[in-house]
């Protein structure tokens, strides 16, 4: 490590390409604390600021490498709905409407109990006089489709998505079954997912945003995994200003400005998953297309630096692969033990 680290201060690209290749020869499958602690940060460091492609293409083999080719934890929907708040035949229905609401100039009818006590956003709007005007109240709802918002108001009234995603469920006896979704789950075409996350941010409705990020994670690849990763995780400046996704699949080459004017979608656990899916196919990536490059390198998305996210998610990644492989040897040799245990013994003295 300390001749990489003179290496790169003295700017010598063949001897770090060297450096680098040899370690590609010898990497060890569980990684010391040192590497994790201090090598690792270093790497990153070089490949921020490497002018040299094959050096490049090099450390992002390494990281690959480190990250390894195990399952990415999947992004779990969560608990399923425990059954619907009220009779689902009373969305957008004016019997016993007590507010409503105009959606691209199209009325919604909508109940007080229902939004106020499933989402803190629709109970400070619906508690604004400013917002909340007239008899019954009409609420003015920009920025957002009106098939979004029905979804929106699908999930309130039936108190949850009402399905899985490629999930399952135990039984009674303990075994597990696959479940697929049912007739009465959220139908969401993939093309609406990401605006949807985004109005489930909006409406501060977690079990909807964990939804979303559960179909998103299924549709990641290498030609929408920038798109994907600006999604979850981007910068609200304008607090009151909603870019309409279509909007940002048109910008979506330069997803720099989408950076500085989005609004914070919060999907943690999309992010993670696709800083994994990021790592696992760098060489891939990298080669693949320049957005990829712009990401990585480019200027940060605000208050958010890429490279030392993934290198986080790297030492986190290499930690918990360690700890578990600490855990599988001391359970062997526990068993080890247990067997030669004096008092287990045929044996009886005479």
């Amino acid at each position: 490590m300390h001749a990489l680290a003179t290496a790169h201060e003295s700017r010598l690209e063949s001897v770090i390409d060297q450096l680098l290749q040899d370690f590609l020869q010898v990497w060890p499958d569980d990684c010391s604390s040192q590497f994790v602690d201090d090598c690792l940060p270093l790497l990153f460091n070089i490949f921020r600021y490497s002018k040299n492609e094959g050096t490049t293409l090099l450390l992002a083999d390494i990281f690959s490498t480190c990250y390894g080719w195990g399952r990415i934890e999947e992004v779990k929907e969560g608990a399923r709905s425990g059954g619907a708040r009220i009779d689902p035949s009373f969305v957008n229905n004016p019997e016993l409407s007590d507010v409503q609401f105009r959606v691209e100039g199209q009325v919604f009818y909508a109940h007080k109990i229902v939004l106020i006590t499933s989402s803190p956003r629709f109970r400070s709007m619906l508690g604004s006089k400013s917002c909340c005007e007239g008899n019954p109240p009409v609420v003015q709802i920009n920025d957002i489709r009106y098939d979004i918002f029905q979804m929106v108001m699908q999930y309130l009234y039936k108190g949850g998505c009402g399905g899985s995603v490629g999930g399952s469920s135990k039984k009674k006896d303990g075994t597990e079954e696959s479940v697929d979704e049912g007739e009465d789950s959220l139908e969401v075409e993939q093309q609406d997912v990401l605006e949807l996350m985004a109005a489930a941010n909006f409406f501060q409705l977690d079990g909807l945003l964990r939804f979303c990020e559960a179909r998103c994670s299924k549709m990641v690849d290498l030609d929408n995994i920038v798109s994907m990763y600006i999604h979850a995780k981007v910068s609200k400046l304008l607090k009151k200003f909603w870019l309409n996704t279509s909007i940002i699949m048109n910008l979506f080459s330069t997803f720099r400005i989408i950076a500085i004017i989005l609004q914070v979608y919060n999907a943690t656990r999309l992010l993670e998953y696709c800083q994994g899916f990021l790592l696992q196919n760098m060489v891939a990536l990298l080669t693949y297309d320049d957005s990829v490059k712009r990401l990585l390198f480019g200027k940060r998305l605000h208050n958010h630096d890429v490279l030392s996210a993934l290198l986080v998610t790297l030492q986190t990644r290499i930690r918990s692969r360690n700890a578990s492989g600490a855990s599988l040897v001391a359970g062997i040799a526990a068993s080890a033990v247990g067997g030669r245990n004096p008092s287990t013994s045929s044996f009886k003295p005479k």
